[in-house]
């Protein structure tokens, strides 16, 4: 939401009397979020979650979700530009979530598409024929030395 849309410059007319109405204001306005407050709050009703939910959990989670995605947005620009790009390419987010360490922790998981960064690999194992032939010559020159 852009900034017009929350503030309402209304310090300097008198109080509204109890027919006029104040322009209405989102949630989200309220909160100075510019996540949407009463759409999460309706993820969470649909959501099977819980059987209720607070008025201020939508709040506090959009919220959560605006602070995370500041986050990893910055820290994917700061990437970006050290790359000399002026766009942020999947590959910057999946660099900008491996790189921290409490982002990596939380987001580790995942995979981007075209994100280019190949996930950490388990160590590769080797084939049975090859180390048999190898293990048997050790195994001899160890009989023999002991």
């Amino acid at each position: 939401m852009s900034d017009s849309q929350c503030d309402t410059e209304s310090s300097e007319e008198p109080e509204p009397s109890h027919r006029e109405r104040r322009p209405k204001t989102s949630r989200s306005c309220r909160a100075g979020l510019i996540f949407p407050v009463s759409r999460i709050d309706r993820f969470l009703r649909r959501g099977d979650f819980a059987e209720r939910v607070g008025a201020g959990a939508s709040v506090y989670m959009a919220a959560v979700l605006q602070y995370l995605t500041y986050d990893i947005v910055d820290i994917a620009g700061k990437i970006a530009e050290s790359d000399h790009k002026r766009r942020i390419a999947p590959r910057h987010l999946q660099q900008a979530i491996s790189s921290d360490s409490e982002l990596h922790c939380l987001l580790g998981g995942i995979v981007l598409p075209q994100g280019k960064a190949p996930p950490k690999s388990q160590p590769a194992t080797t084939s049975r024929k090859g180390r048999s032939k190898r293990s048997k010559a050790v195994r001899a020159q160890n009989v023999v030395a002991a």
